[in-house]
């Protein structure tokens, strides 16, 4: 029996074929061409959360840093969330000059600006872009990557993240507090004005506790003075170099005190105190010790650097040695006698 070929039963599982194959190879072009339109420039995003889920930013980030009043400044290390946009949140570190690079708008300088106000300049950038109808912006500042430095008359110097409240005397607790040759100055500088110093009153002695609770930031070098030095010379009995800690004011007086006080064959009435003027040269005051001492003069206050020298007095040395002389005459006469 001759064949019967039927030609609409031969063609028309070949015509179901290609149709199915040119239709993958449609899918398959047209997600391609997505894809590739995709890795050329971000979609035209929103800020609204569609799923009801998190924000995709936040657990990206995982809420690294935290809001802060203080001005951002170099060296910190700054958290730019958009919510349900991964792709436009970034975490940086602010340069020298006070700018961060910002994907897709380029630099933003946010040097001196808060948290609040650095998120409005993004979110103004963003939208003048026109990359995203509605951003929701979050800047966080991580501020434990730049430390305060503190170094001088403290038990354990070195680097330390903002402690407690951001206080002086936190920082200072922090670092083991104070040596006994802590001075009456503590100075502060910062990263940012390297050349601007502040010095801060301090009272060692703890008498006065006003200046404690002074703020410190991240990026402030802290630098706490020895104490100063006044120097004893002359008749005294102790003549040196007397640490001025162990006085809210050290005065003459006291000076003298620690010195051991004076000799004998000392002239009172003839002590100089020696101190350095503002242009570097000598001035030379003399100082009635003896009325001083007998509260009919005023004590005069004893500065860093000063030198006090108590001189001689000749007619009490002239009359020690006439006394020696006339004690070793009659030592001998009387020897001669017997």
């Amino acid at each position: 029996m001759p064949w019967n070929f039927n030609s609409s039963v031969w063609l028309e599982p070949s015509i179901r074929i290609v149709r199915r194959s040119c239709a993958v190879a449609c899918v398959l072009g047209i997600a391609l061409a997505v894809s590739g339109a995709q890795d050329q420039r971000p979609a035209l995003a929103t800020s609204q959360q569609t799923g009801g889920g998190q924000s995709s930013a936040a657990a990206a980030l995982g809420n690294i840093g935290g809001l802060t009043d203080e001005p951002i400044g170099p060296g910190q290390t700054v958290h730019v969330s958009v919510f349900n946009a991964p792709d436009f949140s970034v975490t940086t570190r602010v340069s020298e000059s006070g700018d961060i690079a910002y994907p897709y708008v380029g630099v933003v300088h946010v040097d001196g600006l808060t948290s609040t106000q650095a998120a409005d300049v993004i979110t103004e950038k963003l939208k003048a872009t026109n990359l995203m109808l509605d951003p929701h912006v979050l800047v966080t500042v991580d501020t434990f990557t730049t430390g305060i430095t503190i170094l001088g008359e403290v038990r354990s110097p070195g680097v330390y993240p903002p402690p407690g409240k951001g206080m002086l005397s936190d920082l200072i607790a922090t670092a083991g507090g104070v040596t006994a040759n802590t001075g009456r100055v503590i100075e502060i500088s910062n990263l940012r004005k390297p050349d601007q110093k502040e010095e801060v009153p301090w009272d060692p002695t703890m008498h006065n506790t006003t200046s404690y609770d002074r703020p410190v930031r991240a990026g402030d070098r802290v630098l706490v003075r020895s104490c100063g030095i006044a120097y004893m010379g002359g008749h005294v009995s102790k003549p040196g170099a007397y640490s001025l800690c162990g006085s809210q004011q050290m005065t003459l007086s006291e000076l003298v005190a620690l010195s051991g006080g004076v000799t004998p064959l000392t002239s009172e009435k003839h002590v100089y105190l020696v101190r350095v003027q503002a242009d570097g040269s000598r001035a030379a005051q003399e100082v009635n010790l003896a009325k001083v001492l007998r509260a009919k003069a005023g004590d005069p206050p004893i500065h860093e650097d000063d030198i006090v020298f108590v001189t001689p007095s000749t007619v009490k040395d002239v009359a020690n040695r006439a006394a020696n002389f006339v004690m070793g005459l009659t030592s001998s006469l009387l020897y001669t006698y017997h």
